[in-house]
């Protein structure tokens, strides 16, 4: 009788001190992970969306009395944009057979010094047909030297595409031009030119958007 007396009593202690345990257990915080903060993107500036108005920006005279260039007036629209509602249009008729350009730009002192990059978006409608390329140019310094990036960029129809070039000093994506801070700090003009090296044909428009600077 004894002997069942002492089993029964330890038989409940372990019982008593395993659901102390696991009563421990269960109200333990749980052990999560550290989460990371997510990583800023790089700041950007905009320069242009023409939400309002087309903010000065224009088909030169002199583009208007070139031969080969064929771009006719920009106005606001709101057929596409990237950013926003609005884009400004660009209106050309490109003939074929010949290079022809449509350029707009815009004049305006700009002091890009604690930036990296300048880009913009174009856009042809997806009726379009493929060859036109796009790229920026810029006017800087007090010779208003005249330089383009080194390399065109192809517009796709019916997508946004991203033209982009490198304002850090020693940057190649500029034709004939060493890029230092004098760069960069005294842009005077900016323009965009769409090319069509003997093809496409193309009468019809080009959008361009979100012209930014990036550091």
């Amino acid at each position: 009788m004894k002997k069942r007396v002492v089993l029964a009593v330890a038989l409940a202690a372990v019982a008593l001190f395993s659901a102390a345990a696991w009563s421990q257990y269960e109200e333990a915080p749980a052990v999560t992970a550290p989460v990371e903060a997510p990583k800023a993107g790089p700041e950007e500036k905009v320069l242009f969306n023409f939400e309002k108005d087309t903010q000065g920006w224009e088909v030169p005279e002199w583009a208007l009395e070139q031969q080969d260039y064929v771009g006719k007036s920009v106005e606001v629209s709101s057929d596409f944009s990237k950013s926003g509602e609005k884009s400004l249009k660009l209106i050309a008729n490109f003939p074929g057979k010949v290079w022809t350009a449509a350029l707009a730009e815009n004049f305006e002192y700009f002091d890009w010094t604690p930036y990296k990059e300048i880009a913009c978006d174009a856009y042809i409608p997806q009726d379009a047909p493929k060859g036109l390329k796009a790229k920026i140019i810029l006017t800087v310094g007090e010779n208003w030297k005249f330089t383009e990036m080194s390399r065109s960029i192809p517009l796709l129809p019916g997508e946004w595409i991203t033209i982009s070039a490198s304002l850090v000093p020693g940057s190649e994506d500029w034709k004939k031009t060493v890029v230092d801070d004098d760069f960069r700090k005294d842009v005077r003009k900016i323009a965009v030119r769409i090319e069509s090296n003997r093809q496409p044909v193309y009468d019809g428009s080009i959008y361009l958007d979100n012209f930014r600077v990036v550091k």
